[in-house]
């Protein structure tokens, strides 16, 4: 059978351009030359995985020519994924998950958006809400059972006309 997958342990990293070193325990220690880290549709988008040394990775080379071939990737490890669940777990703890039309984002700290948002459906606030700039509300303004678009004061006079204190 040709000895072309086998398992590793990084050796060496270089973020920068995606590649890594590994080392072969089983063969006398060798270390491979620099590997290209393969990852999903990198073609189309970005994506960067930080590896650690002494991570176990699976590679792919020529039976003779084990300093050459690429990452695959590294064993999965054990999680509570249930069925259907697609779900990204950080070293932080932080995790994002998607399942039945369901993204959950679970950062440790916060969450920084630096595009405008549009939600098409409603949003739900369970906790403390600051805004740091103006509110433009289109629709109905609501303050508990108070809708603020028709709520008014009695004793308030419109336009410049001056109104007395509080009493």
């Amino acid at each position: 059978m040709l000895d072309i997958l086998k398992q590793g342990e990084v050796n060496d990293i270089d973020i920068i351009n995606g590649k890594a070193r590994v080392i072969f325990p089983d063969r006398d220690n060798k270390i491979s030359d620099w590997l290209n880290i393969l990852v999903p549709f990198s073609e189309s988008h970005s994506d960067n995985y930080h590896l650690k040394i002494g991570q176990t990775v699976i590679v792919l080379s020529l039976p003779d020519m084990m300093e050459q071939g690429y990452i695959l990737g590294c064993p999965m490890r054990p999680s509570e994924i249930s069925e259907g669940e697609v779900k990204r777990t950080f070293s932080d703890g932080g995790f994002y998950s998607y399942k039945d039309g369901v993204l959950t984002l679970s950062p440790v700290t916060k969450v920084v958006i630096t595009a405008d948002v549009e939600l098409k459906k409603t949003l739900t606030v369970d906790g403390d809400t600051t805004f740091k700039s103006n509110t433009d509300t289109k629709g109905t303004a609501k303050l508990g059972n108070i809708n603020l678009n028709e709520h008014t004061h009695s004793g308030i006079q419109p336009g410049n006309s001056k109104t007395g204190g509080p009493s």
